[in-house]
């Protein structure tokens, strides 16, 4: 942040929204930190603002040519907080019985004085009741009362944002010792950001850039959802201009699309979040001709099928039939080496059980398609075994009756990266690869600008 700027934070007592924004000490004027607060904040217009600090009006919108000079001039400097006000309608004077004057609202502050709408409170005179009243709510927002982290045990990082709009807050429930899971989840979804908090010297330098990383995602947002509602509000007149404008009218329905889209969503977050999740697929831990093996069961596939590479380490290259060779046809084209006709297969844990097995080899580079996909138990040894996928209990079925066993689906951490699981898996690689591809991506955006600069300078 530069000398001259300071960072200052609006509050709206209409909606008790509140937002930090980074402001130029010499540069902003009153009117533009208005239209900052109009947008930050979602109120209606700047016409009827009043600004106060500290409990004093430092600015009403109809001071006239006042709005033109810089917030410095009515002493905003870092780190206030600024109270935005809308000033109600005035309403017609009519004067209360001498006998007392009226109250304001239950709760509220009466400011008409500061205002100068009033007349001045004498024992001779009645105390109008014209005037402006504020109601204020009964307590201070959160953002700036709370003084206390929340947290509990097993809370989430979405939890811990929402429960600590203070910085400082989240910062220390973000570094406690008791909750490593929450640096891991921001680590997953922000890398750069987890890093910059990790390197950060002292306990407010990294409240410090947290803070100022929620101020830009907040003023992304905002001049996003502001650029969008002018540019349906300018089409939406052209509509009422012109209703067959086939410009308008595609912009118009395809904002009803993605509106019903996004709704779906939303259902879809509320009732079925499961469905975002990533689906593993099903894999077995096997043993084929004596050599363990990790089995992906695919009831999909008519034939069961090894790579010719697989075939090889579990030597079984020499009971191949090529007889039997070939294409096969299905998503793709892959070729067929030939037929093992029986080769000996047991499970993890039952290994008492041997399990004929017939399996097709095909070319470990025009194969399977997935070249990290060794041995693919199809439905022939599926219905062969009378294999039940189970998928209440997560496991695989071999037989019914007396002769029946089970054996579980393997989990992510017992697969490897290769195969959709996490066996193996460096974070700090995987960090630090994305950082670089994305420090890559700025270099390049950052060179298109100049680029782009230099282009529109030779054409002037």
């Amino acid at each position: 942040m530069s000398s001259d700027e300071i960072t200052v934070t609006l509050t709206s007592l209409t909606n008790q929204n509140t937002e930090s924004i980074n402001v130029s000490k010499t540069s902003t004027t009153i009117n533009e930190l208005c239209e900052f607060a109009v947008a930050l904040l979602g109120l209606s217009t700047s016409d009827n603002l009043t600004l106060n600090k500290n409990g004093q009006n430092i600015y009403i919108n109809d001071d006239g040519a006042k709005g033109s000079q810089l917030i410095s001039s009515i002493g905003i400097d870092d780190g206030d907080l600024i109270i935005v006000m809308e000033k109600t309608k005035k309403q017609p004077r009519t004067h209360a019985p001498a006998a007392r004057a009226p109250a304001p609202a239950a709760g509220g502050l009466d400011f008409s004085a500061l205002l100068g709408n009033s007349a001045p409170a004498t024992k001779a005179k009645p105390k109008p009741t014209g005037g402006l009243t504020f109601n204020l709510p009964p307590a201070q927002l959160p953002m700036f009362s709370q003084k206390t982290p929340v947290q509990w045990e097993k809370m989430t990082l979405d939890d811990a944002i929402e429960r600590n709009t203070n910085p400082d807050c989240f910062i220390s429930v973000l570094l406690s010792p008791n909750h490593p899971n929450l640096f891991k989840e921001l680590n997953y979804h922000s890398p750069m950001l987890a890093n910059q908090v990790k390197q950060a010297k002292s306990h407010a330098e990294a409240a410090k850039i947290w803070r100022s990383q929620m101020q830009k995602a907040t003023m992304n947002s905002t001049l996003s959802k502001t650029l969008l509602s002018n540019k349906r509000a300018e089409m939406e007149k052209r509509l009422e201009l012109n209703p067959m404008d086939e410009e308008a009218n595609a912009y118009i329905m395809e904002q009803i699309r993605k509106e019903n889209v996004d709704a779906q969503y939303r259902q879809m977050m509320n009732e079925f979040p499961e469905s975002m999740g990533r689906v593993l697929m099903l894999y077995i831990d096997a043993e084929v001709n004596g050599h363990a093996i990790q089995a992906f069961v695919d009831s999909g596939a008519q034939s069961t099928i090894m790579s010719s590479k697989c075939a090889e380490r579990c030597g079984l290259s020499h009971l191949i039939d090529t007889r039997f060779e070939g294409t096969a046809v299905g998503v793709g084209t892959g070729k067929i080496l030939g037929r093992v006709h029986i080769a000996e297969m047991k499970i993890k844990g039952f290994e008492q059980n041997v399990l004929p097995c017939t399996i097709t080899i095909m070319d470990s580079e025009q194969g399977l398609g997935d070249k990290n996909m060794d041995f693919l138990l199809g439905l022939d040894m599926l219905k062969r075994h009378r294999c039940n996928i189970d998928l209440s209990r997560n496991v695989l079925q071999f037989g019914t009756g007396t002769n029946s066993f089970s054996t579980p689906f393997l989990h992510e951490k017992d697969l490897s990266e290769a195969k959709g699981g996490t066996q193996g898996f460096d974070a700090d690689k995987s960090n630090k690869e994305l950082e670089e591809r994305m420090e890559e991506q700025e270099k390049k955006l950052s060179g298109d600008e100049k680029d782009g600069d230099g282009d529109e300078t030779m054409q002037g």
